[in-house]
């Protein structure tokens, strides 16, 4: 019997499941009969319930909220016979752009576990829950349970996988294709703890944006991993990076093995990161490495201005102020702070600021919390607006 889900069966699950929302019922019905999915059955010797669909609620608490399918609970047959599959969409614009605000929605609220967490992905996974707990209690099965999602289903696949891994005592398998970031470091940690490193497959080309948002503090999970990394033809990030199609095509008929490339540069080195703060090379921010340098940055400065209490950290980004405003609190503090700490506060500043083309002040007494916050904002806008341009051209 199988015990984790191939590369392009994974993939094909997270293209087909956007079809329980396409309005074309064909498909549907092609989707809802793959080999992989157990059929409704009932007799007095077996009673099993067939796939069901699932409906959440997507938008803003009031403008554009929608109701919508959004994702399929089923059995598995075959070599997945007493398995389970949760599948999600991704963002479409087939509820007046209800999704687009599901994205934007970029605050941090707690999960479940009480965990930090984005608010838009959160509140989409919860408003599935009944339907997702109903169904796993209602079932016979022991086996696995596999969470699947492209995109913003790649998002709350993750924090099914979560709450499947703390309120079931079945192993979790968990696959996502371009999604975005869903929680902080501590949830992060949590999350790969709870389901597993070994049991998370996490698939994203270099040049796809939307796995880059939300910037820090949000993180990818499996923590201490760069995940099944995979090279794009594109030189600049791309909108063409992010379709489903183009992620189905890139894993074909390989092994997990075969899909994992290394990054190529070491963002995870203090000393590489250091040297980019200090580089006076041009920035291109149309660069995917560029976002993946001002994460890193982001993350070596911070635990510099705390001294390593970035975990301690994490909890207090759930409140009134922005992300932005608490990170410019921290990164202003840390101007006045020795000067082994300042001096890479206001290397990154100026970094970003030529990154922006903003007005670059000679003295360092120009970089205030005012300044640092204009920045973080410009940069979040940024990095969402090239993630939002890829969701369109889908």
């Amino acid at each position: 019997m199988a015990i984790f889900l191939e590369p392009f069966d994974a993939a094909d699950l997270a293209l087909g499941v956007y079809s329980v929302n396409a309005g074309d019922e064909d498909e549907l019905e092609l989707f809802l009969a793959k080999p992989l999915f157990a059929k409704q059955k009932s007799s007095t010797k077996v009673n099993v319930q067939g796939p069901k669909i699932l409906e959440a609620q997507v938008g803003g608490r009031i403008f554009r909220r929608a109701q919508d399918s959004f994702g399929l609970c089923a059995r598995g047959d075959g070599l997945y016979r007493n398995h389970l599959f949760l599948v999600f969409r991704g963002t479409t614009e087939a509820n007046n752009k209800a999704d687009f605000v599901t994205d934007a929605r970029i605050g941090i609220t707690t999960s479940k576990a009480g965990l930090p967490v984005h608010i838009g992905f959160n509140q989409t996974f919860n408003s599935m829950l009944p339907e997702i707990r109903e169904f796993v209690a209602g079932t016979d099965t022991t086996g696995p349970v596999h969470c699947i999602g492209h995109s913003l289903g790649g998002a709350v696949a993750s924090l099914a996988a979560d709450w499947v891994s703390r309120n079931t005592s079945r192993a979790v398998k968990l696959y996502t294709f371009g999604a975005p970031r869903v929680g902080t470091d501590w949830f992060v940690k949590q999350t790969t703890s709870s389901v597993g490193r070994e049991n998370m497959y996490r698939v994203y080309h270099k040049t796809d944006p939307v796995p880059m948002v939300a910037l820090y503090p949000f993180m990818q999970a499996p923590y201490g991993s760069s995940g099944h990394y995979i090279y794009s033809s594109e030189p600049l990030i791309s909108g063409a990076a992010h379709a489903m199609t183009k992620y189905s095509d890139s894993v074909g008929s390989k092994s997990w093995e075969q899909v994992s490339d290394i990054p190529d540069q070491p963002y995870d080195l203090e000393a590489a990161v250091e040297g980019w703060l200090k580089s006076k090379s041009p920035i291109d921010s149309g660069s995917p490495a560029f976002w993946r340098w001002v994460d890193a940055a982001l993350i070596y400065v911070v635990k510099k201005v705390l001294m390593g209490a970035v975990l301690l950290l994490q909890g207090a980004f759930v409140g009134i102020l922005t992300v932005a405003d608490k990170l410019a609190i921290i990164l202003e503090r840390g101007l006045h702070l020795a000067e082994h700490i300042s001096l890479w506060v206001e290397l990154l500043i100026r970094k970003l600021l030529v990154a922006l083309g903003m007005k670059v002040e000679a003295s360092k007494e120009a970089i205030t919390r005012s300044l640092i916050r204009q920045v973080l904002v410009r940069l979040t806008e940024k990095a969402n607006r090239e993630a939002r341009n890829a969701l369109r051209k889908l």
